[in-house]
């Protein structure tokens, strides 16, 4: 579901420095940027002909390392639990 998805520019860094310091245009991110990372599952299946599942499977991996095992220090990771309407049984 990348078209959900919504990158975190605030907290984002290029080479150690704020990526809004990098790039300071907050139209690109708002009409180039974001939508790129909204729609990268589509791009995906179209270039590869193929699912996006392996893709999933890795940030599935990733995102379970970074729970189980601690993120590395300086790095940042963005995880979040839908509470709204308990779809996990999660009292908001």
């Amino acid at each position: 579901r990348s078209s959900t998805q919504y990158p975190d520019i605030a907290s984002a860094t290029i080479n150690g420095k704020p990526a809004k310091e990098v790039i300071p245009d907050e139209e690109w991110y708002k009409n180039t940027f974001i939508p790129l990372v909204q729609k990268r599952g589509a791009a995906i299946i179209a270039a590869r002909k193929l699912s996006s599942a392996l893709s999933a499977a890795q940030a599935i991996s990733d995102h379970m390392n970074n729970w189980f095992l601690g993120t590395p220090a300086g790095k940042y990771v963005s995880m979040a639990v839908d509470s709204t309407g308990t779809p996990y049984g999660v009292e908001p």
